[in-house]
């Protein structure tokens, strides 16, 4: 098989059977889908055994309830083709997503393909799941490819948006970290870092659904900034620990800053912290982070306000 497709799958009997189907129906069928049943309790272990029962192409496998990276792991394990592709069990791809890819792959084969996706709201495609992608069909090593998104505006962590080398994830023992929410954050630069080539699609070939009730949409956001700020040391320190320039660390750490001062404002019960405050104070090193630092420390309670005039007065 050329491709592995992981779809972790928990309690989301609604939603697993529009996703299953847009796997099955790809023009491209050179795939094997890996599902990986996390301990579901409604019908969603039925729904995937149907699947696997038609379609050899389909293994089902149960395991005890561990969270999505833990089901990610497992899947990687069950692994042998030469890429493998990550599908969340509510959203679903395009029927052309295996097909595109292979003809990308198969004329250029990089370390890393990413493409971009659609919101799906209601039903309804509502917009691009990233707006700031550049340099499309540019291949780059790794390390220019985070640098120059870094730089450009942002960095799209999800894992979904990717077809990765197999062989670099079994490598450099690239699995994902236990029971921590926002994994995406932490996997996906340590994936760019390693990576000798990644080149961007500028093709919409996931559909990323909204659903009310997940771990992104959570009212309360005190374990989503716990979570975040805990990544956020994380890589900290694992970009301090590799080959950079100081132009470089100072890039990804910046970024880094910027994030954590955002982040800390989503929960007034988790807030900033004095640690937090001399995290931003040895990180932020170029213009956005320290104006960003700044209206955040001297004027908290005017900070979004403030916010958006600079972004306004830098605009014009």
């Amino acid at each position: 098989m050329k491709y592995d497709i992981i779809i972790p799958i928990y309690n989301i009997e609604q939603e697993l059977g529009k996703c299953l189907d847009s796997i099955s129906c790809q023009t491209y069928g050179n795939f094997r889908a890996i599902l990986v049943d996390d301990g579901s309790t409604d019908q969603s272990p039925f729904i995937a055994k149907s699947f696997a029962a038609k379609d050899s192409r389909f293994e089902y496998y149960r395991k005890e309830n561990g969270g999505l990276s833990d089901a990610r792991n497992y899947g990687i394990a069950k692994t042998s083709s030469a890429y493998i592709l990550f599908v969340d069990g509510d959203d679903f791809l395009e029927e052309h997503t295996l097909c595109i890819i292979e003809q990308e792959l198969s004329q250029h084969p990089v370390d890393v393909l990413e493409f971009n996706g659609w919101i799906v709201e209601n039903g309804r495609k509502i917009g691009r799941v990233n707006r700031y992608y550049i340099d499309p069909g540019k291949i780059k090593s790794g390390k220019d490819y985070i640098l120059d998104n870094v730089k450009a505006r942002f960095l799209m962590p999800s894992v979904y948006l990717k077809a990765v080398r197999r062989s670099l994830i079994i490598e450099h023992r690239l699995y994902f970290a236990k029971g921590m929410l926002h994994e995406d954050e932490l996997w996906t630069p340590k994936l760019y870092l390693l990576a000798d080539t990644v080149k961007y699609i500028d093709s919409c070939l996931y559909n990323y659904v909204q659903r009310e009730g997940s771990i992104t949409h959570r009212a309360d956001k005190t374990e989503n900034v716990r979570h975040a700020k805990e990544i956020f040391y994380q890589l900290e320190s694992y970009y301090r620990s590799l080959d950079l320039t100081r132009c470089q660390r100072n890039i990804l750490t910046s970024y880094l800053a910027r994030h954590m001062i955002s982040v800390c404002r989503l929960s007034e019960k988790e807030g900033m912290t004095l640690r937090d405050r001399k995290f931003i104070l040895r990180n932020a090193r170029d213009v956005r982070s320290i104006g960003k630092m700044i209206l955040s420390f001297l004027f908290p309670g005017h900070y979004q306000v403030l916010s958006e005039i600079v972004k306004k007065i830098i605009r014009y």
